[in-house]
Order: C-alpha cells, then sequence, then structure tokens
C-alpha cells in the first residue's frame, strides 16, 4: 500500500485530522462567503480607488 513494504509504516499516512479536513473544505469550497475589503479592515485604500476610477470615468465622459 503507497509503495511501502509494510502496513505500519503507511498508516501514518492513511490517518485523517477532521478538524484540519473541515478548515481546508472551508476555506476552498467554491461555495465559500467571499469576504469584502470592510471585512478586512481595507476600507480606506478601497474608497481611494473607488474615488480615483469615477474621477477617470468622468474625465471620459468630457
Amino acid at each position: 500500500m503507497l509503495g511501502h513494504a509494510e502496513l505500519s509504516t503507511a498508516q501514518i499516512y492513511t490517518q485523517i485530522n477532521i478538524r484540519m479536513l473541515k478548515q481546508i473544505h472551508s476555506a476552498t469550497h467554491p461555495g465559500r462567503p467571499i469576504a469584502t475589503a470592510c471585512q478586512h479592515g481595507d476600507t480606506g485604500e478601497a474608497h481611494a480607488l473607488l474615488a480615483a476610477l469615477d474621477a477617470e470615468a468622468d474625465d471620459d465622459k468630457e
């Protein structure tokens, strides 16, 4: 099994840590909630970027 001569050496690799498995599943599942900038505390930088994009869009209209 798994290329090992003795089953006992392969058993170490086949043990599953359920808590770690749940954390990985929650972090990588495509249906997980997406964190927003507000949740990360990056609102100042995000607002500045959006304001710059709005100003650029207004300049393009003129």
